[in-house]
Formats: C-alpha cells, sequence, structure tokens
C-alpha cells in the first residue's frame, strides 16, 4: 500500500514538478538476524534475496522508483558513521546504564502506557523483555521546543489555544499563517502528546545482542540502533550527488516540498524523532506527514501469521489483475483503516473502470469512428464544467492529500459523461458534432488524471483515443 500510494504521489506530482521518489529496505537489526540464521544461510545472503524479491514487486505493481535504498549498504554505514561523529562532537550522544521494556518484534523500547495487559498490542505473541544495559543516548528531549516551535509554524490546531498561549509567553513562537503538516487530522493528539512527553532515547545495543547493524565508531562492542540509521536514509537519498557534504547539502531539501508516508506505528520514529535529527542536522522539517491506515481482513481483523489470514499481493495480482488491485487501493487510501475484501475489489472494478470508465470510452469512440466526426474541440461551457470538477480532483491531493476523494471525483465525472451521452442520444441526432466532441473532450482529460493511478492500462487508453477506434479496454472480472 505504501509503495503505491508513493508511485501515486510522485506520478500525480511530476505532471507539474521535478519529483524524486525514494523507497527501500531497513535491513538492520536482531530480527533480520535471527531470520538468516534460522534460514541457515549468511545475513547478507538473505537480505539480497529479499532486495531481489522487492525489485520484482516493484515492477509487477508498475511502481516507479528514482532510489531503492538499502541500509546494508557500505556507503550507508560511512554516511551514519559521519552524523554519530558530527553528533558526539556537538554533545548529543552521551553514554548511560539503564534498564527498559524492549519489544523484539518492534525492536524498541516501551513504556507503561505502550503496553496492553503487559504485551505490546502490535506484537502481543512476544514476551516482552527487560534489558538493562549500558548504551548510548541521543539528546531528544533538547528538541522539545523546536518540535513544537515547528508543528505550530505549520499548523494552528496542533494544539489547544490554551497551550499555543502558553507557547506564545514562553516565546517558542509568534503568532503568524499556519499550513496543515500531519495527515490525518486526527493523529495531531497522539503526536503533541508524544512530543510533550519526549524523553532522551537510546541509540546503540550491546554487539553481543544485537551484532547486524553499524558499529557505534570508536566502540567495537556497541551497535547502532536500527531506527537511528534507517531514518537516516531520507536524508542521504536526497543528496543528489551522492556525496555528503554538510556544507553544500542543505539547498536540496530546503526548496522543494517534502512528502514522507508511515504506518500507523511509526508516528513516534516518522513526526518525532527522525524531526529532531532534521533540526539537528540543521536541515528542513519534512513538509507532510501522511499517516496511513491498518489493511485489516474482510471480517475487520489486522492481519498476521498469527491469526493465519496473511494475503499474499502477488497472488492477488494474478488473481483480479493490476489495474483492479491499484484501483482498490488507492481508492480506498482515506489514511483510516482499510478492509481488504476479494468481493468488493470486483464490485468497484467492475463498476467504476468497466462499466463506468471503460464504457464510456467503447460508446463515444464508437460513434465517433461510425459517423466520422471531426475532432474540433468542447463547447465552452462544456469544458468549463469538466475543468471545475477536475480541478476539485486535483484540490483533494493538494490539500489535503485524499486519494479516495481524487478517485470518486473523477468516476463522478465520468459517470456524469455516461448520463450525458443518454440524454443526448446522438445516435437520433442530425447534429451530433457538438455532444461527441464534449465526449471526447471529457475522457482525453479525465484520462490524464486516472494515470496516476492505472499507468499502463491509460498508455493503452492514450492509444485508442489518438485512433479514434473503438475497444474494449477493461475485461470485466
Amino acid at each position: 500500500m505504501e509503495f503505491i500510494q508513493g508511485d501515486f504521489f510522485t506520478r500525480f506530482f511530476e505532471k507539474e514538478n521535478d519529483v524524486f521518489f525514494n523507497l527501500g529496505l531497513d535491513e538492520h537489526g536482531q530480527k533480520i538476524f535471527k531470520a538468516a540464521q534460522d534460514a541457515g544461510i549468511d545475513t547478507k545472503e538473505y537480505l539480497d534475496r529479499h532486495y531481489e524479491q522487492w525489485l520484482e514487486f516493484c515492477n509487477l505493481f508498475d511502481i516507479e522508483y528514482d532510489n531503492f535504498y538499502r541500509t546494508s549498504d557500505s556507503e550507508h554505514h560511512r554516511k551514519v558513521s559521519e552524523v554519530w561523529e558530527k553528533f558526539t562532537k556537538s554533545g548529543l550522544i552521551y553514554k548511560k546504564k539503564y534498564q527498559g521494556q524492549y519489544c523484539e518484534g518492534c525492536e524498541s523500547f516501551k513504556q507503561d502506557k505502550d503496553l496492553e495487559e503487559g504485551k505490546c498490542p502490535d506484537h502481543p505473541h512476544l514476551d516482552i523483555q527487560i534489558i538493562e544495559e549500558e548504551n548510548y543516548f541521543f539528546k531528544l528531549s533538547s528538541f522539545k521546543k523546536s518540535l513544537i516551535t515547528n508543528y505550530l509554524e505549520q499548523d494552528e490546531t496542533f494544539y489547544t489555544k490554551e497551550q499555543i498561549e502558553k507557547f506564545i509567553k514562553a516565546k517558542y513562537i509568534k503568532k503568524k499563517p499556519f499550513q496543515p503538516f500531519l495527515f490525518p487530522t486526527s493523529k495531531k493528539p497522539e503526536l503533541a502528546n508524544l512530543i510533550d512527553s519526549v524523553e532522551d532515547i537510546s541509540i546503540s545495543r550491546l554487539k553481543s545482542s544485537v551484532p547486524w547493524g553499524v558499529p557505534v565508531p570508536g566502540d567495537e562492542e556497541q551497535t547502532i540502533y536500527v531506527w537511528f540509521d534507517a531514518l537516516l536514509n531520507y536524508v542521504f537519498s536526497a543528496n543528489e550527488t551522492g556525496d555528503f557534504k554538510w556544507s553544500g547539502f542543505h539547498e536540496y531539501p530546503r526548496n522543494c516540498r517534502t512528502i514522507q508516508i508511515c504506518g500507523p506505528d511509526n508516528l513516534r520514529f516518522q513526526g518525532l524523532i527522525f524531526q529532531a535529527l532534521l533540526h539537528a542536522l540543521d536541515l528542513a522539517h519534512t513538509d507532510k506527514l501522511l499517516v496511513h491506515g491498518t489493511i485489516l481482513d474482510d471480517q475487520g481483523r489486522k492481519i498476521g501469521k498469527s491469526l493465519g489470514n496473511t494475503i499474499d499481493p502477488v497472488q492477488q495480482l494474478e488473481k483480479f489483475g493490476l489495474e483492479a488491485i491499484r484501483y482498490y487501493i488507492l481508492s480506498l487510501s482515506t489514511f483510516g483503516n482499510t478492509n481488504w475484501d476479494e468481493d468488493t475489489i470486483v464490485k468497484i472494478y467492475n463498476a467504476h473502470l468497466v462499466n463506468d470508465y471503460g464504457n464510456l470510452i467503447a460508446r463515444t469512440l464508437h460513434l465517433i469512428d461510425k459517423k466520422e466526426v471531426e475532432i474540433v474541440g468542447p463547447e465552452d461551457s462544456f469544458k468549463e464544467k469538466v475543468d471545475a470538477s477536475l480541478k476539485q480532483a486535483s484540490n483533494f491531493i493538494e490539500e489535503s492529500y485524499n486519494i479516495h476523494d481524487y478517485c470518486s471525483k473523477l468516476n463522478e465525472l465520468v459517470k456524469s459523461g455516461n448520463q450525458y451521452i443518454n440524454e443526448k442520444e446522438p445516435w437520433k441526432q442530425d447534429d451530433y458534432t457538438v455532444s461527441l466532441n464534449n465526449l471526447y473532450y471529457l475522457l482525453t482529460e479525465v484520462t490524464e488524471y486516472y494515470s496516476p493511478i492505472i499507468p499502463q492500462k491509460i498508455e493503452e487508453v492514450k492509444t485508442a483515443l489518438l485512433n479514434l477506434k473503438k475497444e474494449i479496454l477493461f475485461a470485466r472480472i
């Protein structure tokens, strides 16, 4: 879901902008090391196999990326070490003994408030480990003021009015216009609480416990914490030159909009820890953080191995086809939880793409071909209505990143085209040129907007529109 959403936003925004799309694999930590051991193979070989699978996955689902990042790469290790040394020199890293509640599934430490009946809610089948170690810590608490300032500068609704007045008195912020940062807005209280209760965090583990990762510079007994090194991939990937130089790096992220997509269990890492790392590096904060929901099964249960309800995306692709899967995922992308239901996949695909969009294409091109219509352009009033609808669709992405409403608006426009052709009945008219030119304009324009959703099929649609010959482009499931 994340990869397909990222691909959609890339294709949508690159119509008018230069876009750099980074995705990849977090390849360090205890879980990966154990999985390789259980498989009886070298850890790097284990990772390389998964890397090849993910490349094939991107190819199968038509995901066009600019950079596929691997944290096991030696260049990543070098850059992480450079950041570590920079933070150490600036006094942001220190060493201390501590005891904490550790979830191996999340590979992170938990507070009592994060647990349900002593278990991690995301990994209830695993026992929480009580770990006592001497590790390195990052002074995350020192960034509380800067994080509050950053979020309030972007979104005045992030905190209550009383809290805002308190921050103004404390000279954290000034009164100024604001822009939303976090989507969905329902996540704001959770992130605000994370910032309010922020504490310094452990950023290393004993090598004897976690042997697979980036070594701590100058300390052979410690491994850099998996989340600390993985989060930095966003910074490194944005550097076009590939040579990480502090003096010349700042301009690239400052002169663009950065959009970050993450899952609901990653808000602490993406919205709190990573933003503090950016501030520590004197880099711009993320502009938009999009937190998607969880995919549930058709009974509303969270998908997991313990319940035996896992779903193989490649099998779904083979069963329903690329257009059905991509359209289903994107048309349900509301930032809330999503039920994966095969009956609904078929229902939505057949209704929206076969009956509505595909049918309108076939009917319009058949009449244009049969009546040998010259394409000269639409009526001004019809064009204005189409353009207004497409503008509304664009606004759903530009203003709120709501792909669901974007898809719904396109389908609404296509339905209006089918209604128009039924009302005008151009096959009965003597002057059918105007109505068919209007329909042709609607199709050519809405097709461009469908392109980020089902790009492969849209290339076939564009060819058919150029040839002005009827084609059945969407086969019923």
